[in-house]
């Protein structure tokens, strides 16, 4: 198998300035900048309205103008440039977020018909480089926070992606074994879909694929564990409105199904059946996990939570709060809901 892989975007570490949050940010911290400026003035009790109502009108237009710009920039540099660091890309644009307070300082004062004070000029310039590099010195240590984060994540994931549970290995091999006399054709089948669960194991994690691949891998490893369960292992994919070209995390799917297996189906004398179903909608994909509880006590499934935790890691670190992780049980049944963005091959 030669998947089409392609890697995720959304680790690079620049600021996004176009999304709607980052707006959202930049006029509360505008507001709250005039509102430090107005009772900084020496006559704030009798004109605090007014100097709050300017401040506030020339740090919004400020403050909007360069997110604009930037959001602009950015795209500019991840398309020509996409390995610029952030130290870089926050110096330039630190700098343009001068020029624009110096644009809009002489025009203020060519408006007013005033000469351009020379303190004026200064001040708004050093209001400006303060309170932009306390801006992107919190983006830098965010992002050396999300960097370390990342790594402890990426080992885990690597760790989650690596590992099939030795008693899988142990019983498809000792399937293998009794197989290979019988039926020597299916064995070699066998052989090669484990090969296949193997490779798409040492993957990288911030490689996606499409989502045809992950649901043939899971097939595979269903496919062998049937061999082991026989009749008791019964499976339905209900998932035609999830584009097969849509890209999903490698194994995002297998070790929730590996759990449904493990926890649902062999725990009960008379198997079950496992669903997985997928919702799409118009920016996001909805997939869920459905099995039968085992017939004892339903507390054994709480060894679910260690893999479903790891999931929700690995979907943090490669979407953000965009990704989700679900799940709950009723009516004897358990149910996984994974919700990711669309990404389009």
């Amino acid at each position: 198998m030669k998947p089409n892989k392609q890697a995720i975007s959304s680790l690079n570490p620049l600021p996004d300035f176009c999304q709607a949050a980052t707006v959202y940010l930049i006029v509360i911290a505008s507001v709250l900048l005039a509102l430090l400026l107005s009772f900084a003035t020496s006559n704030w009790q009798q004109q605090f309205w007014i100097h709050l109502s300017l401040y506030s009108l020339f740090i919004l237009w400020t403050s909007l103008t360069s997110l604009g710009i930037l959001c602009l920039l950015r795209r500019y540099i991840l398309l020509k440039l996409p390995n610029v660091n952030l130290q870089l890309f926050s110096a330039l644009a630190i700098g343009v977020i001068l020029l624009v307070t110096l644009s809009y300082s002489l025009l203020i004062s060519f408006y007013l018909s005033e000469q351009p004070s020379l303190w004026f000029l200064l001040r708004n310039l050093f209001i400006a480089l303060i309170v932009s590099g306390i801006f992107f010195r919190y983006f830098y240590l965010r992002e050396e926070g999300l960097r370390r984060i990342r790594s402890e994540a990426e080992a885990r994931i690597q760790a989650l992606q690596s590992r099939i549970r030795p008693h899988f290995l142990f019983n498809s091999l000792n399937t293998l074994a009794n197989l290979a006399i019988v039926d020597p054709v299916k064995t070699e089948h066998m052989i090669l879909d484990m090969a296949d669960i193997f490779r798409a194991s040492m993957q990288r994690s911030d490689v996606l694929i499409p989502f045809s691949e992950e649901k043939h891998l899971c097939t595979q490893y269903l496919n062998l564990e049937k061999q082991r369960l026989g009749d008791k292992l019964r499976f339905e994919w209900q998932t035609e409105t999830i584009d097969s070209n849509l890209l999903v995390p490698p194994l995002l799917l297998q070790p929730i199904i590996e759990n449904a297996v493990y926890h649902g189906i062999q725990a009960r004398s008379e198997g079950g059946s496992i669903i997985i179903k997928g919702i799409s909608y118009q920016k996001h994909i909805q997939l869920e996990v459905i099995n039968p509880l085992p017939e004892s006590d339903a507390k054994n499934h709480k060894g679910n939570s260690l893999a479903l935790s790891n999931i929700q890691q690995r979907l943090d670190v490669l979407f953000g709060n965009k990704a989700s992780v679900n799940y709950h049980q009723a009516n004897g049944r358990f149910y996984c809901t994974l919700t990711i963005p669309k990404r389009l091959n």
